[in-house]
């Protein structure tokens, strides 16, 4: 059975209503002959692609490219899913140049990586080590730094120990027991949401 397709952007006043977009899922292996194909049926305007963590959800990135047929307004998003543990799709920058900026971006921020694409780092220096973006990420400047939620409105310091987003319980990373394996992707994710309260050790 066909996902029923996606609303599309509000019109402007003043002109028709923009067509709705059509979703296709694709398996990673036809990643390229969908887009090729898409491109030959008049899906010929890249806009963008980008890359979701569904950790916690299912162990991959979800991977998405809308194209734009401009002559009817009309649009498409393929959408396809890579494993957490070997990201790998082949890049289709040979069919639409402007998507290798788009690949390049996820490859550092998500460290998919994009078989045939350009490998050249786009926003991160080269020494940087990790994948920013991923939920498994743990963004240790944030605890090493004040953070806003350690405060009430009006300055005065909070009762309750905040946390901000992207730090774990110590318990998880940081001071981990060293007898005990290390944490599963999905055990830092979930412990790293931001705004709750510090867990105090009984």
């Amino acid at each position: 059975m066909s996902e029923p397709p996606i609303p599309g952007p509000e019109p402007v006043e003043g002109t028709s209503a923009p067509a709705e977009d059509l979703l296709r899922d694709v398996a990673p292996a036809d990643w390229h002959g969908a887009v090729a194909e898409a491109e030959q049926q008049g899906f010929g305007y890249f806009d963008w692609l980008g890359a979701v963590d569904q950790i916690g959800r299912t162990d991959t990135f979800a991977v998405l490219v809308r194209l734009i047929d401009l002559s009817p307004g009309g649009a498409i998003r393929l959408r396809t899913e890579v494993p957490r543990a070997a990201p790998q799709l082949t890049s289709i920058a040979d069919i639409f140049a402007g998507a290798g900026w788009h690949e390049r971006e996820s490859a550092e921020l998500f460290a998919i990586t994009f078989t045939g694409g350009d490998d050249r780092r786009l926003l991160l220096p080269d020494d940087y080590v990790g994948a920013p973006l991923r939920k498994d990420t743990v963004l240790a400047a944030r605890a090493g730094v004040d953070w806003p939620g350690t405060k009430e409105p009006g300055g005065a310091p909070s009762r309750r120990r905040m946390v901000p987003p992207g730090v774990p319980e110590p318990e998880v990373w940081g001071d981990r027991d060293p007898a005990l394996p290390a944490p599963e992707s999905e055990e830092v994710a979930e412990s790293a949401l931001g705004g709750r309260v510090r867990r105090r050790k009984r």
